[in-house]
Order: structure tokens, then C-alpha cells, then sequence
């Protein structure tokens, strides 16, 4: 008897639930489909058949995180364009430090030798969310239109990946976290935009010592 599509789409949701949960606790991607079929608890072809592929789980994966990341968005004020975007990188530490077990097992295997298809997920729906908010701020004119947007997006993925690798590696906890992702959000943005960015709070080891 063929599923429902109800019920199709609920046993597909379980086996991606179930895929963030090997992320979570298994440091990683590189679990099986077989590994996946046993945490969900069905039969090994279920993946295959459900989903096709490690890759289209995968899609789903990324497209969920984004998904909750977009849901966290929409919590914020109303904000002029450019103070959104800050505003919105300063959003990446609040949901990652909700589920560091799960981000650093994302990362881990996006940076690793076989990370290359979940790397390019990651990048294009990250270009897809955030060019909205660069591209945005600059036809506001919050900020100057001397960098093409792809290019800018591309900058500040740049920027928001070498500051969540380095709090992953480096064991910073969440103030240090914060503070480092505003500065550097900021310092990217700092000499295009048209006034005066905020002070931020300056990072704890970035301090001088005395005494």
C-alpha cells in the first residue's frame, strides 16, 4: 500500500531528525545510511527510499538549519537595514550557542577533506539569506555601493565561518563568542558604511594586561 502523503512526509521528517541527532552526539556527517536507518529505527532501505540519498538528507539538513535561523530573524525589531544586518550576525551566536553540540558536528564535517558537497550547501543558502540583507542595506544607502553584494556576502560568510570555527576550536564561551562576532561584523562594514558604526564591546583576551 503506497503512504499517504501525510505520513510520507513524517517518516521523512524522522529520518532527518534522527540525522541531526547523529550530528549532535556522533561529532559529524559521516555516519552511514544504514547508521541512520538504526538510530531511526527502521528498515535499512527506508533511507533510500524515503529520501533517495546522503545528499538530499544532507539538503534537508541545511535547508532545516537555515529554516530555524530565518524563524530566530523574524523575532527581531524592526531595524534600518545595515543595523539589521548586524544585528542578525550578532544572531548566529544566540542560535548557535543554543545547540553548540550539533554546530560543531556541522562544522567539523564542513571543513573536513570529504566536506565539500556540505560546504557548498551551506554556501548557497547562505548566499541566498544573507545577500537579501546586504543587498538591502545597500540600496538604502546605509551602505556604500563600492563592493558588489555577491561579493560582500561572500566576505561576511567568510567572516561569520572564521569566527565560529575559532570559537568551536578555541573553547570561547558565549560573551567572548558575542563579542568577537560583532566586532568583526563590524569591522567588515566600517569603511563602507555611510555613518558612524556603534562601539562594541571590546573582546575579553583582546584586553591589555596590567600589573
Amino acid at each position: 500500500m503506497a503512504l499517504s502523503a501525510r505520513t510520507r512526509e513524517a517518516r521523512r521528517r524522522h529520518l532527518v531528525d534522527s540525522a541531526t541527532g547523529l550530528i549532535r552526539d556522533g561529532g559529524g556527517a559521516g555516519f552511514s545510511m544504514l547508521q541512520l536507518a538504526d538510530r531511526a529505527g527502521v528498515s535499512p532501505a527506508t533511507p533510500y527510499n524515503l529520501l533517495g540519498s546522503k545528499s538530499e538528507l544532507l539538503r534537508l539538513i541545511v535547508a532545516d538549519e537555515f529554516n530555524s535561523f530565518v524563524a530566530r530573524l523574524g523575532g527581531l525589531p524592526p531595524l534600518a537595514p545595515l543595523a539589521r544586518l548586524l544585528a542578525a550576525a550578532d544572531a548566529v551566536v544566540v542560535h548557535y550557542c543554543a545547540d553548540q553540540a550539533f554546530y560543531r558536528g556541522l562544522y567539523l564535517s564542513a571543513g573536513g577533506a570529504e566536506g565539500g558537497e556540505l560546504r557548498t550547501l551551506m554556501q548557497q543558502q547562505g548566499q541566498q539569506l544573507w545577500r537579501q540583507m546586504v543587498e538591502a542595506a545597500i540600496t538604502s544607502g546605509c551602505l556604500k555601493p563600492l563592493v558588489p553584494p555577491d561579493a560582500l556576502t561572500d566576505a561576511l560568510l567568510r567572516t561569520i565561518g572564521a569566527v565560529t570555527e575559532a570559537w568551536l576550536a578555541d573553547g570561547w564561551g558565549a560573551d567572548r563568542f558575542a563579542a568577537e562576532m560583532a566586532l568583526s561584523a563590524r569591522l567588515l562594514f566600517a569603511g563602507l558604511s555611510a555613518e558612524p558604526l556603534l562601539p562594541v564591546a571590546q573582546p575579553q583576551s583582546a584586553m591589555p594586561q596590567t600589573g
